[in-house]
């Protein structure tokens, strides 16, 4: 034992703390080493004889990176012996996987041990963890999202009966694992900076989050078929948006599509430009469209609904020449809103033509002015008014509103009475 740690047992000794921590059920201690990492709930075996084994039963185990630590030959021979030496007998409740940047060179860790991160994860998907099944791996703050390594799964199944959550970042994951059918208790996913190759499918999933990832299915577009799903997010960079197909028992949905998802035109509203120098018309297959909807008709039975896309996303031109009755939308955000620009116009009067018992409405203009296409949008307001009897309420987030917003609402029969202007500005002053 070293000089160091001897000093560190022998103050924890004296100060009496041992003896009323050592008197707690080993239930609680066990609860408590859950919050720890795993290299220091292994140290905790040096306090006294009864915490010697305490930590191989362990019901959850937060691996990470040592801080500091370049020896990859260390870590990988740490979680090694972690897993082996842990008493099977116990249920685990929770695996999370930690790969840092700082701690660890990606660059020459992935690509030597990529088969003993899987066989790491593969091993805790057999010990059958209930609440939490985590793999992560996050580069630097300055990182190039281009350059940075990324963890390949097997193109195998998860196969896990009791697993509730998985939570997966920078990880490339094929079309064998995308499809969740043999986790019938699965109902939480999230996949951040992920590379998604395939559909996503499962008839148990409530829960979908999907944050700055990519789908790599050019030419053919991914599908979301989880027709269970009560919560959705879809936000950041998609490459080429999936299809979201029916769901009839969301409540809530989030959809931000900006500048750099693929399906993007600034020639021509529905993505047939000439240029073959335009990679959102000829790079990914936008030619091959069949008159399917991507968004919105997946999104037709949502409740509480915030939606936001650049204005040179022509998958959302197409979506509108089809669009569906919301009948059961209630709550509509539409952030990142711009009034000079005729495709948010147009996605603001679809809502409003289409949405019978709209509640709430709040439109949130963009701090940063959005960029007209090349070839302006063109807008055709309704010819005539129509009710929207089950509206009580407009909120404007503006830094300034000028009459052009007040006309479009009017237009589309929103008494003024209910409009609410809330001048942003003078938000962040009474915040300060």
């Amino acid at each position: 034992m070293s000089l160091e740690r001897r000093d560190t047992k022998k103050a924890f000794m004296a100060s009496g703390r041992a003896e009323r921590i050592g008197a707690l059920p080993d239930d609680l201690l066990h609860h408590v080493l859950s919050f720890l990492p795993a290299h220091e709930v292994v140290r905790t075996c040096l306090l006294a004889r009864r915490w010697r084994h305490l930590w191989k039963s362990a019901a959850a185990l937060r691996i990470t990176g040592v801080k500091g630590c370049k020896n990859a030959a260390w870590f990988v021979n740490f979680v090694d012996n972690l897993l082996f030496l842990r008493n099977p007998r116990v249920c685990l409740e929770s695996f999370e996987l930690d790969l840092d940047e700082c701690d660890l060179d990606f660059e020459a860790f992935l690509p030597a041990n990529e088969v003993h991160v899987n066989t790491w994860f593969r091993h805790a998907v057999m010990c059958g963890p209930r609440k939490l099944l985590a793999l992560r791996t996050t580069t630097g703050i300055y990182s190039d999202p281009e350059e940075h390594e990324t963890l390949g799964f097997p193109n195998v199944p998860l196969i896990s009966p009791y697993l509730t959550r998985l939570e997966l970042t920078m990880v490339y994951v094929h079309s064998s694992t995308l499809d969740f059918s043999g986790c019938p208790s699965l109902v939480h996913l999230t996949m951040d900076d992920c590379d998604i190759v395939g559909n996503i499918s499962s008839r148990f999933l409530k829960h979908l989050r999907i944050f700055s990832s990519f789908f790599q299915t050019d030419p053919v577009r991914a599908h979301i078929c989880v027709p269970g799903l009560v919560s959705l997010e879809v936000m950041g960079e998609l490459r080429r948006a999936p299809v979201l197909e029916s769901m009839p028992m969301l409540v809530s949905a989030v959809v931000r599509l900006e500048l750099d998802c693929h399906d993007s035109c600034s020639k021509f509203d529905y993505g047939y430009c000439d240029d073959r120098q335009c990679y959102g018309c000829y790079g990914s297959g936008a030619h091959d469209w069949r008159g399917e909807s991507v968004l919105l008709k997946g999104l037709s039975e949502v409740a509480e609904l915030e939606f936001s896309v650049d204005s040179q996303v022509f998958i959302v031109n197409r979506d509108l020449k089809l669009c569906p009755t919301f009948s059961k939308l209630k709550t509509l955000l539409l952030s990142e809103w711009c009034p000079d620009i005729a495709s948010d116009l147009n996605i603001l009067s679809c809502f409003l033509k289409h949405s019978p018992i709209l509640e709430k409405l709040t439109l949130q203009l963009s701090k940063v002015p959005k960029k007209p296409a090349e070839v302006q949008r063109s807008y055709t307001p309704p010819e005539q008014p129509f009710a929207l009897s089950h509206l009580m309420s407009v909120d404007i987030k503006f830094d300034e509103v000028d009459g052009k917003v007040l006309n479009i609402l009017r237009t589309h029969g929103v008494p003024l009475e209910k409009v609410n202007i809330q001048r942003t500005k003078l938000l962040d002053l009474n915040v300060s």
